[in-house]
């Protein structure tokens, strides 16, 4: 199997998680095409930032087209789950880049309503369907979205059809969720896999996911197992890469994607032969 992969906006960001990205979006464009990918993250502050010093949505439509990739990923949507939010910079990245999703989760804390979280996906789901845009809800460990069953329960409860689940490697084995969890789902209730290693850790979740996410195939996390059963499942992809942790931010953001495609690539060759 050689799927189309995108690079998530941190894997090139050159910065750490909720840090200004030190690499330029067309950097980050043409090191990605170089290195093979056809697609590429944005995040919602990078994008204001990128605006805010003179750019526009055609300028960086452009820099995509020069390099021949799409803006499939956008982030991060946060907050919704506990209370109304305003959405109205990610209309914007729909409208101007029709992206194949906005990955959504939860960074705070507090007492989950999985209806009422639900309610609010939906209003969400409802406002970006014209554009085509699909909502990938991810589960964190620290946060009120648990687990991969909390996720499916919420997206259940939106009843939505442009709202499914994103499955993040590190995420998905922190969070102590199983394939189980899985059973059932459409490929389509997949939205997108993240793709990364690391390993497992009971209590510092948020500091151990922003330090060590490592490259897949790089850390003690059985990857083979939960992409083997995905792809059983009928998921096909997309796939995006999501690694950062210190010493590989701080590569050149060539070698940044080039290992970053290489060794996505290795893990995902296997699926097709059930290897």
């Amino acid at each position: 199997m050689n799927p189309e992969l995108t690079a998530s906006f941190v894997t090139l960001s050159g910065a750490g998680f909720a840090q200004p990205a030190r690499v330029p979006f067309a950097e980050r464009c043409r090191a990605a095409a170089a290195a093979g990918f056809t697609g590429i993250g944005l995040h919602a502050q990078d994008y204001q930032a990128t605006l805010a010093q003179g750019h526009d949505d055609a300028s960086l439509r452009a820099v995509l087209h020069e390099h021949g990739l799409a803006l499939r990923e956008t982030e991060f949507l946060t907050g919704w789950a506990m209370a109304d939010i305003d959405i109205t910079v990610f209309e914007d990245l729909a409208g101007a880049f029709s992206p194949h999703h906005v990955t959504a989760g939860e960074l705070g804390g507090g007492d989950l309503d999985v209806a009422a979280a639900g309610a609010r996906l939906h209003a969400i789901c409802t406002t970006l369907a014209p554009y085509g845009i699909r909502v990938a809800v991810e589960a964190f460990p620290w946060s009120p979205i648990k687990d991969v069953a909390t996720a499916r329960a919420i997206v259940e409860a939106s009843g939505s059809p442009n709202a499914g689940l994103m499955i993040d490697v590190w995420h998905f084995f922190n969070t102590r969720s199983t394939l189980a969890n899985l059973e059932g789902l459409t490929p389509e209730q997949i939205v997108a896999v993240q793709l990364n290693d690391g390993r497992i850790v009971d209590d510092d979740f948020l500091a151990e996911a922003r330090r060590a996410r490592l490259l897949p195939g790089e850390g003690e996390l059985n990857i083979g197992h939960l992409l083997q059963g995905l792809y059983e499942l009928g998921f096909r992809g997309p796939y995006c890469v999501e690694v950062n942790y210190p010493a590989f931010r701080e590569l050149p953001v060539e070698e940044m994607a080039t290992r970053a495609h290489a060794t996505a690539t290795e893990i995902l060759k296997h699926l097709s032969s059930g290897g």
